[in-house]
């Protein structure tokens, strides 16, 4: 009976043995996949927050080129949320330009990007001095100076599809003194 449970229990060791190195091998193979899309995600991150900060730094350059270097064609921007928003990169851009000839020494300081899937916050205090007509508003010479949050939108090619800013408006153009 011993020389029939000794060769019985070899061969249950032996397929205990193999079924334990195929499941820590499909383990070890779910836990570098995983791994592997961590780093993907956290990489993808990274790239948006530089590309966010990248463009946060035009304004401080009053570069509208670099502010939309990264900006999908169709990219919508909310501003902070009262009106509907306006729509393509070239608009913007064309507001964009007539704001830093109103606002010729607005700059962001203290910026501080957070980062979740495609979206990118940045944080930062914000000045400048109204020293042009805007939008049909005369120049006060009055500065303004805030605290805001601009939260970019990114599609899967790493563009910037929609910014929405915290910052109500009308707070701006009271600091500014317009009317």
């Amino acid at each position: 009976m011993k020389a029939q449970i000794i060769p019985l229990a070899i061969a249950l060791l032996l397929t205990t043995s193999c079924t334990s190195n195929q499941s820590s091998s499909t383990q070890k193979d779910t836990t570098a996949a995983t791994s592997n899309a961590t780093d993907n995600k956290e990489a993808m991150e990274e790239k948006n927050k530089a590309t966010a900060l990248a463009s946060i730094q035009g304004f401080n350059t009053h570069s509208v080129d670099q502010i939309f270097k990264d900006a999908a064609p169709d990219m919508i921007d909310y501003g902070d949320g009262t009106d509907a928003g306006l729509k393509g990169r070239d608009s913007i851009k064309a507001l964009m330009k007539d704001f830093f000839t109103s606002f010729p020494d607005m700059k962001g300081e203290n910026l501080l990007a957070l980062a979740d899937g495609n979206k990118v916050v940045v944080f930062g205090d914000w000045s400048g001095t109204f020293k042009g007509e805007f939008m049909g508003k005369k120049p006060t010479g009055k500065s303004f100076k805030f605290k805001d949050a601009d939260l970019y939108t990114f599609n899967d090619a790493g563009q910037i599809i929609e910014h929405r800013g915290v910052q109500n408006m009308s707070v701006f153009w009271a600091q500014v003194g317009a009317k």
